[in-house]
């Protein structure tokens, strides 16, 4: 029997090394304490960063059904090699490595119970329960593998007696291991009756048992090792995904997809992105005007009209953290407006972190246009400030653009005379009116199509605006510093031309994509003059509702509805910018997919983060109601 100090060590301590002293008794309880640190260091390596399974070339433990009666084979998986340590199955169960020297049957172990009191015999020298036998059926059993520890003494393995002495050595420490079965989809669990505190338990396969049929067939095992664990050398982090194997465990440069998602969508027509995610869940309806930007601190901003409140029209914003994109929209959105109507919101973000908000009050001739100007959080109580209320006028379809300290509001107006393009100039530091005697005429050209109106801000900060006029587009470029237009042309394609879109590019460029009975189209304004407008590839009629924005290397990504209306699908493409001097219709790529819900998908509205992910926004009634949702294109791993 062999005499052992009570264990000594204690994970929880912290303790790494056992250090000798001169001249202190060296004991047991020391050397074992040593050789219990050596192996939990092993083991919570094994366990926490390796994890269970079998590892890469091995295919120990297999389960195999061969038609025999409630029993089964257990695979050793290995075979032919010279090195004995090669012709074992292997399997790490909690951070132990476990054996398998040979293929065995279930039955055959010898602590199954159908050994009689050879079992028992067994069991008692193992200090374990038996093996009972497998399950019957119906319904699903798991077979397990059950591994523990034990201490071995020279009573039972003489080897370990010193011959030349007389005496005996150290005693030693043996992994068993046992493949039991019982009913159900789990492992034991603390508190389970055939749950054995000190065991470690490990799921290898489940069997489908039928009612009156004992065999275990191929076909009944499934297979629920894990498998091929391999740890993979860190050129693998650098070729698949470009970055330092220490930022990628950092958590940084990580591909914001899967590459197995990327690949799918990329394989059914469509565009990596991230999940379709409403921006608020209310079942109210929710109408959506391009009234979306990036604010000051890193943010996502939304702005929109709802009726939620007493079925009154009121302008909501709220806001998404570019470092924090988990979260969502904050919930629930901020109401902006109270009272009487007030809808068609357009927004942008002013250089001190304000936000101003245009929108429209009332309706046909007792429309007038009304705004705020405040930090986001004090919008709902900020003084509303008038842009245009004439009487027996309709004022509607505001359009705001922000260039330094002066706000341009756009805005339609119409009575029994005039149906015409106007704008208004406030400056924000003063709070003052630049244009204090009222609106002022953008141009003289009739136009009745309010909701067909777009302008950019160009790098110089002046704004390009196009707007319908008859079955043409006309454009025109403003300063807004001086109130000057210039450079007015008419977009025509040679059929009904409307909902044009503006994109100012960083080189300079300017394009408008708008769309038409025939399909989307586009032209550009370069060298001080527009270019022939022409069809974008593969469009068609049923082609609405053009958007663009220019990505970090300098290509246009052109986003729009597909379909008719009740049943609209997003599709978007790119254009190539190393051959940006080809004309306005070429150097497209294949059109694709970005949504393809039940339902009308249509309104995409695209913007650039500060960190150069593009983001879509579009309105849907794929849950019965009007609402707005929102998803990150992937253009790069």
């Amino acid at each position: 029997m062999a005499v052992i100090s009570n264990d000594t060590f204690d994970p929880l301590r912290r303790y790494v090394r056992v250090r000798l002293q001169q001249g202190v008794p060296i004991v047991d309880a020391d050397v074992n304490e040593r050789e219990d640190i050596a192996k939990f260091e092993l083991r919570a390596f094994l366990k926490w960063f390796v994890g269970d399974g079998v590892p890469e070339g091995n295919d120990g433990f297999r389960i195999a059904g061969t038609g025999t009666a409630d029993d089964f084979e257990i695979r050793a998986g290995v075979t032919g090699a010279v090195d004995p340590l090669r012709r074992i199955g292997r399997c790490l169960v909690d951070g132990l490595d476990v054996m398998i020297e040979r293929t065995l049957t279930f039955t055959g172990q010898r602590l199954h119970a159908s050994h009689g009191a050879a079992a028992d015999a067994e069991a008692v020298r193992l200090g374990v329960p038996k093996i009972t036998a497998l399950p019957g059926g119906p319904g699903p059993v798991l077979v397990f593998l059950d591994v523990w520890e034990r201490l071995v003494t020279p009573a039972e393995n003489p080897d370990l007696v010193l011959g030349a002495l007389g005496t005996e050595s150290c005693a030693r420490i043996k992994r068993e291991w046992a493949v039991r079965a019982r009913t159900g989809t789990a492992p034991p669990v603390q508190g389970d009756p055939d749950y054995v505190s000190g065991h470690s338990y490990a799921s290898l396969a489940a069997i489908a048992r039928r009612a009156g049929d004992p065999a275990v067939r191929p076909g009944d095992v499934t297979d629920l090792r894990r498998r091929r664990l391999l740890v993979p050398p860190a050129t693998l982090i650098e070729d698949v995904f470009g970055t330092a194997p220490e930022d990628y465990a950092a958590g940084r440069s990580r591909p914001p997809i899967s590459l197995r998602g990327a690949v799918n969508a990329l394989l059914r027509g469509e565009l990596p992105t991230t999940p379709d995610t409403p921006l608020d869940t209310s079942p109210a309806l929710d109408v959506i005007h391009r009234a979306f930007f990036t604010d000051t601190t890193g943010g996502l901003v939304a702005f929109w009209y709802s009726d939620r409140t007493a079925s009154v029209e009121q302008v909501f914003t709220a806001r998404m953290s570019l470092a924090n994109v988990e979260s969502g929209f904050t919930s629930p959105p901020l109401q902006v407006t109270s009272g009487a109507a007030h809808l068609v919101p357009h927004a942008a973000p002013t250089p001190t972190g304000d936000m101003l908000v245009a929108y429209q009050t009332g309706s046909g001739t007792n429309a007038d246009i009304m705004m705020k100007q405040a930090p986001p959080a004090a919008l709902p109580t900020a003084a509303e400030i008038t842009v245009a209320a004439t009487a027996g006028s309709a004022e509607t379809a505001p359009f705001v653009v922000v260039t330094g300290d002066l706000a341009t509001v756009f805005f339609h107006l119409s009575n029994a005379t005039v149906n015409k393009w106007q704008y208004r100039r406030w400056r924000l530091s003063t709070g003052a009116w630049v244009d204090a005697a009222g609106a002022v005429e953008l141009s003289a050209v009739t136009s009745t199509a309010p909701d067909s109106f777009h302008a950019a801000l160009t790098p110089a900060n002046t704004i390009w605006a196009v707007f319908r006029a008859g079955n043409d587009l006309n454009v025109l470029k403003f300063d807004p510093a001086t109130g000057t237009v210039s450079n007015q042309s008419t977009l025509d394609s040679g059929n009904t031309d409307q909902q044009p879109f503006l994109l100012a590019t960083r080189s300079g460029e300017v394009w408008a994509f708008w769309s038409t009975t025939a399909g989307l189209y586009a032209d550009r304004f370069r060298s001080g003059a527009w270019e022939t407008a022409q069809q974008l590839p593969g469009t068609s009629g049923t082609d609405r509702q053009p958007c663009a924005v220019e990505d970090a290397d300098g290509g246009i990504w052109i986003f729009w509805t597909q379909g008719g209306i009740g049943s609209g699908d997003l599709n978007a493409m790119r254009r190539d910018p190393s051959r940006r001097r080809e004309p306005p219709g070429s150097a497209w790529g294949e059109a694709r997919r970005l949504t393809a819900a039940v339902g009308d998908d249509s309104s995409p509205h695209a913007l650039v983060a500060p960190d150069g992910a593009i983001w879509i926004f579009w309105s849907t009634d794929r849950d019965g109601n009007l609402n707005t949702y929102y998803k990150r294109l992937f253009t790069a791993i």
